[in-house]
């Protein structure tokens, strides 16, 4: 399918689309699509040194191998088609993973020029803003109006070793004429529906990260590593403390080898940037080391030791193994390495009158028009380059010195040289549903099915509850009665408040009765005659109340041992604990004996039974030889809670 850019559609037609985005691509269920270059199982690395070809490397990260890559002319990488059947047969081969998937890695060495920042651009603390910023609009980093984003890219490059007031970062560009190559990848892989991730780097970049390789101490003085490449060569500065300071570029011109200005060059770099005597090492990237370069390096710094490294002797070069069976002769894939192909002769090359489409060498990797004079890198072809497997084996593994570095360390940590010089464009990744929005997606037939499920329960609950409504009297209720049930509610309202002042009286009465069981148990030998109860107003004048004066007499007969108990009312602590206990059985609040002015007063008069007869019958008038006479006052003052409050107009 052919997505189109989001921005143009409306937000339903944007969720149709990424719904046949879902259902017709694999990016919900392989996470390889939201993944990098270097972190895929099986990845592809190119290195480009010129205009008439490329050599790569396939790298199985998981079992840590290396084999050798298809050919790559220029004419391939320029065509899709052919560059369709080379990734088909490199995928059928080598891509064995569940989730399947190729990261393509393009180390560019064709090219390589820098920039010094603009003048309002000297702040260190501005690097990682700088860093966006130089992507997105170079021409505000660097001053420069003429520059072009869309012929150039441009990064920025930081000197961890500088010192203040020096330069702290230097910018780099690449033309974009490997572009079509990165895309045209990236549109087979969306074409096949396998991610095929990439990323182009700056091959001399991969270099510096990998110099603790080859360098197991730090020089004294500091030093200088000229990376020579077949068009430029790259110049690194490092102070005492193995930290990176500057670097600068050299083209060559004409057909000389080298730069001829190459040792005036380091000299007056290293006097302004105060290094004195420093080591200079010659890396020839390009294969054999250029002649006369190092004499030259002698004579321009007499002082300085000038030693030439090879990139092929460091322990981090892996010989690429032989398979044990041929591959399918298929364009750009090469057939199983032997050995014996690894020692190719300048007699191989000088062959008279090869055929236009014959190799001039039997080296894999060397496409036509190479020829061993070009690149003499056949030491090198025998393993993967330096600047290749550098990117997949962190310096630190060295155990050298100079990985310990504060620009090392820094550089690895930060992803300086492996930034990325062509990346997908922000316009083609919007056509594309991020990792959290395809997680969305598929999940997003659960969030229907759940959301059809809490729709029927709603309709389920809704009904049920109109059901329940209707059985409510409520639902069936007629305006129009209202007025006969108010009025029939209003009849049993007064009923209720008749029988309530006429009760009222009595419960109050009851009250009091039945206080005659808590002060004469039935085992008491008590005898109640007589029981008066009466209420009258109290002699005591207040405008807003009324109190009042509550009376109670009590006439009986009652044996010696219940006088004796009767004769305890007299005692002030067991009157009140006695009518206390009344108070809190009863729960009338008449009885309660708060406030003070309710203490009862308590009156007995005890005389004589004139009927008594000691053989009379228990029970009867005559068995009880005392007769006796309660009276009990209680006071109720104006200001009791039970007091009558009185009107205003009274």
């Amino acid at each position: 399918m052919n997505p189109v850019d989001c921005s143009e559609l409306s937000p339903y037609k944007r969720f149709k689309q990424a719904q046949q985005i879902l259902h017709s691509t694999s990016r919900a269920k392989n996470p390889n699509w939201y993944s990098d270059a270097l972190a895929t199982e099986t990845q592809l690395h190119i290195f480009i040194g010129s205009d008439t070809g490329a050599i790569s490397y396939i790298h199985n990260q998981k079992e840590g191998s290396w084999t050798k890559g298809p050919n790559l002319t220029p004419q391939l990488m320029r065509s899709y088609e052919q560059l369709e059947e080379v990734l088909d047969a490199l995928i059928e081969a080598e891509v064995k993973s569940k989730h399947p998937a190729l990261g393509i890695t393009l180390y560019i060495a064709d090219e390589f020029a820098t920039a010094e920042l603009g003048e309002e651009h000297q702040n260190p603390a501005e690097l990682e803003e700088l860093r966006q910023l130089i992507i997105d609009d170079p021409t505000a980093v660097l001053n420069d109006s003429t520059l072009s984003n869309e012929t150039h890219s441009w990064r920025l490059f930081p000197y961890p070793g500088a010192d203040g007031g020096k330069a702290f970062a230097t910018a780099i560009s690449f033309s974009r004429v490997h572009e079509e190559f990165m895309q045209n990848a990236r549109n087979y892989g969306i074409a096949k529906d396998t991610p095929v991730l990439t990323r182009a780097v700056s091959a001399p970049l991969c270099t510096i990260t990998a110099l603790p390789w080859l360098l197991e101490n730090i020089p004294p003085n500091g030093f200088v590593t000229a990376l020579h490449y077949p068009r430029f060569t790259v110049l690194a500065f490092f102070n005492p403390k193995g930290d990176l300071i500057f670097i600068r570029t050299l083209q060559h011109h004409g057909n000389s080898p080298y730069p001829a200005n190459i040792g005036n060059a380091i000299m007056i770099t290293a006097n302004s940037l105060e290094l004195e005597k420093p080591h200079i090492f010659i890396l020839p990237m390009a294969g054999r080391p250029p002649e006369g370069m190092s004499s030259i390096l002698s004579n321009a710094a007499p002082g300085s030791a000038i030693i030439t490294l090879s990139p092929t002797s460091s322990p981090l070069h892996i010989p690429t193994a032989p398979n044990s069976a041929p591959k399918s002769d298929l364009p750009g894939v090469t057939r199983a390495w032997k050995w014996s192909d690894l020692h190719a002769t300048p007699a191989e090359e000088a062959a008279p009158e090869l055929a236009e489409d014959t190799p001039a060498s039997a080296i894999p990797g060397v496409t036509r028009p190479w020829k061993i004079q070009d690149m003499e890198a056949v030491s090198m072809l025998q393993q993967v380059r330096l600047e290749v497997v550098a990117v997949t084996n962190p310096p630190a593994a060295s155990q050298s010195t100079l990985a310990s570095t504060h620009t090392f360390s820094t550089l690895i940590s930060e992803m300086w040289p492996i930034q990325d010089f062509l990346p997908n464009s922000k316009e083609q990744i919007a056509l594309y549903p991020d990792a959290t929005g395809m997680r969305i997606l598929a999940f997003s037939k659960y969030f229907k099915l759940l959301g059809t499920v809490a729709t029927l329960c709603f309709i389920a609950y809704t009904v049920w509850q109109l059901w329940k409504f209707r059985q409510n009297d409520a639902w069936n209720f007629q305006p129009e009665l209202a007025a006969q049930e108010l009025n029939i509610l209003q009849q049993r309202q007064a009923q209720f408040e008749s029988i309530q002042n006429i009760m009222q009286p009595r419960a109050t009465a009851s009250n009091h009765m039945e206080m005659l069981f808590y002060l004469f148990p039935e085992s008491s030998r008590f005898k109640v005659k007589n029981f008066k109860y009466e209420i009258t107003p109290s002699g005591i004048i207040d405008p807003n109340s009324l109190g009042f004066i509550k009376k109670m007499t009590i006439k009986g007969l009652a044996d010696e041992q219940a006088i004796a108990k009767l004769n305890q009312l007299n005692s002030g602590s067991e009157k009140t604990k006695l009518f206390q206990a009344v108070s809190d059985a009863i729960q009338d609040p008449s009885l309660e004996l708060e406030p003070a002015s309710r203490v009862p007063e308590v009156e007995i008069n005890i005389q004589k039974n004139p009927t008594y007869s000691q053989h009379s019958e228990t029970h009867l008038d005559a068995s009880y030889s005392s007769s006796f006479s309660l009276e009990i006052l209680q006071s109720y003052s104006p200001g009791d809670p039970l007091s009558f409050h009185l009107s205003a107009h009274q």
